[in-house]
């Protein structure tokens, strides 16, 4: 089954002081979804946002919130999360123990769930999971390092969770250094979901989501 294909700008890049400027433009060009990274500052180094700014975030705009959690153990904050008004929550296989049962208590709430893969982690952790879930993440840069490009080699990964996804109704979205170079390549392997934010926060948004879906053509 071939998948919409969606955009989720990442609200970390964008200029906070001018957010609600920003998020109407991106609702003036009907963006799909709106990435929302959530970081404690142990899982990876930098913090970024919380359930209070989710719920903000969710008063500002009716974009549906896209929320990745880059947090050690998740099952202590789901409840927040879910609170704060999040449509999707996508969760790191290496972040906890007791994914699982993450992922069941995010779709109880009938919230959609996903699951992440960092750089180095194999596409066949998750075959376990991959009923439970609404999205699988790929992370095309090592999660929460700043300055980092594309990595390549991640497109066979893309291919291999296609291809585990099958007929699934599975989004498969890709974060990291996403910009008008690479994003056909990661949707010829797979991807239908992806994730900017330097690239599309720089300059001329509109005509930089324009870039990207007339690549996506």
């Amino acid at each position: 089954m071939k998948r919409q294909y969606k955009l989720s700008p990442s609200i970390f890049a964008a200029n906070i002081a001018n957010l609600k400027e920003q998020i109407e433009i991106l609702e003036s060009n009907n963006i799909e979804l709106l990435h929302v990274d959530v970081m404690d500052g142990h899982f990876v180094d930098r913090m970024a946002f919380g359930a209070d700014h989710i719920k903000m975030i969710k008063e500002m705009t009716s974009i549906p919130l896209d929320v990745h959690l880059m947090i050690e153990e998740p099952e202590k904050h789901l409840d927040s999360i879910i609170k704060a008004g999040a449509d999707i929550i996508t969760i790191h296989q290496e972040s906890t123990t007791r994914l699982y049962s993450c992922l069941q208590k995010i779709n109880k709430a009938n919230i959609k769930s996903g699951v992440v893969l960092s750089p180095g982690t194999s596409a066949q952790t998750i075959e376990n999971v991959i009923d439970l879930v609404d999205m699988v993440l790929i992370m095309t840069v090592n999660p929460g390092e700043g300055g980092q490009s594309f990595l390549p080699d991640m497109l066979a990964k893309i291919e291999k969770v296609k291809k585990m996804v099958g007929d699934k109704n599975i989004d498969i979205e890709v974060d990291g250094g996403i910009d008008n170079k690479n994003i056909d390549l990661c949707s010829k392997a797979g991807a239908n979901v992806f994730v900017s934010g330097g690239y599309l926060f720089n300059g001329d948004m509109g005509e930089k989501i324009k870039a990207l879906r007339e690549k996506l053509l």
